[in-house]
């Protein structure tokens, strides 16, 4: 349960429309303002499970039967680690994250995390950056642009 959850339940309030993902896991999709299909807006908060990423490799493998190619917005900030059965379902997913991604902005409030998203962006295909959680609206400008394949 998140966060928001257990506030919701404490106050015996049920979610507004689009919120129920908040109450079932950490993982919730979020508008970027854009009409682009290819766009993809993604907040995590507390812990995130194999069903979050069977959520996400859902939305990807949509869009790359269209031929195209997913720019992704996380916001990590809220972020609090990941179930073990999390890391099984992402390892059978890896090609399709690979193949499916252009770029990816991650929002973090942890600098190992920024650190380690500009290892990673060494080694794949798809281009990553990590924004501090005060660059928010430069990450959503960032994956919204056309051409963002330079840091």
């Amino acid at each position: 349960m998140t966060v928001f959850a257990d506030l919701c339940k404490i106050a015996s309030i049920k979610p507004h429309p689009g919120q129920e993902d908040m109450m079932d896991s950490g993982l919730e999709f979020v508008e970027l303002g854009t009409n682009d299909t290819n766009v993809v807006g993604i907040s995590a908060t507390g812990k995130l499970t194999a069903d979050d990423i069977t959520k996400l490799v859902d939305r990807l493998e949509s869009i790359q039967a269209s031929g195209s190619k997913a720019r992704v917005y996380i916001d990590l900030t809220g972020y609090e680690g990941y179930d073990l059965s999390l890391v099984k379902e992402k390892f059978a997913h890896l090609s399709t994250f690979w193949k499916s991604i252009e770029c990816c902005a991650y929002v973090v409030d942890k600098a190992w995390m920024s650190t380690a998203i500009g290892l990673i962006d060494a080694v794949t295909p798809m281009h990553l950056r990590a924004f501090s959680s005060d660059q928010d609206a430069e990450a959503r400008a960032w994956v919204l642009s056309e051409s963002n394949t330079s840091a």
